[in-house]
């Protein structure tokens, strides 16, 4: 088989290949609610480029988050927040659900949002990660 020497040919390999990675790293997971009849989504995180916490003068303390980064499309979806406490790890995760059969533009979205953790914070030093992003806070 003989190799392409066309520039255009060569590019079009590259963006197969590329689009095929990106599938590759898309994550497939069923609705809420069983999937009893839903389109199959693809949970998408928020790229995050800060996030400053908060500390609210109450006893056990009251943490909020601002957080600010993007979208990494531009389908127009609901933005959903999880979070679950592991120790003194807090995790938060930032996503949207995007349907596998949705066609997205090509733009980043900016996000910012401002997020108040569950429960209260007793004295001593928390690590907390938002898609990834760790900032530790002492109480």
């Amino acid at each position: 088989m003989m190799e392409p020497t066309n520039p255009i040919d060569i590019l079009i390999r590259l963006l197969v290949i590329l689009f095929l990675i990106f599938l590759g790293t898309t994550q497939s997971v069923t609705p809420p609610g069983g999937g009893g009849g839903g389109a199959p989504v693809s949970r998408s995180l928020t790229v995050i480029e800060n996030v400053e916490v908060i500390t609210l003068e109450s006893y056990p303390y009251q943490l909020m988050l601002n957080v600010s980064g993007y979208q990494p499309d531009g389908c127009q979806l609901s933005v959903l927040v999880e979070q679950r406490r592991e120790g003194s790890t807090v995790f938060v995760q930032i996503y949207r659900e995007v349907p596998l059969d949705m066609i997205c533009t090509m733009q980043l979205v900016p996000y910012n949002d401002t997020i108040r953790l569950d429960g209260g914070f007793e004295s001593g030093v928390y690590q907390i990660n938002v898609n990834g992003m760790v900032v530790n806070v002492n109480l």
